[in-house]
């Protein structure tokens, strides 16, 4: 749970680190938004949640892993 060497893990600074994961939490808030009007209609946002949810994994792979 408390990793003190994650920024190092993540070849990351704090501030790269922040600003990147704000806007994959920005992201994941408009899929859940998406997500639920999509689960109550579906004709609405159809596939949204799903791009969503896939641009949040490329986007963390991308930016924080690395194959060391």
């Amino acid at each position: 749970m408390w990793d003190s060497h994650h920024l190092q893990k993540a070849h990351s600074g704090y501030f790269k680190h922040l600003f990147i994961a704000m806007w994959f939490n920005l992201l994941a808030l408009a899929l859940l938004v998406t997500g639920v009007i999509h689960a109550l209609i579906p004709w609405l946002f159809p596939f949204t949640p799903y791009r969503l949810a896939k641009k949040i994994t490329r986007g963390t792979e991308a930016y924080f892993i690395h194959n060391d």
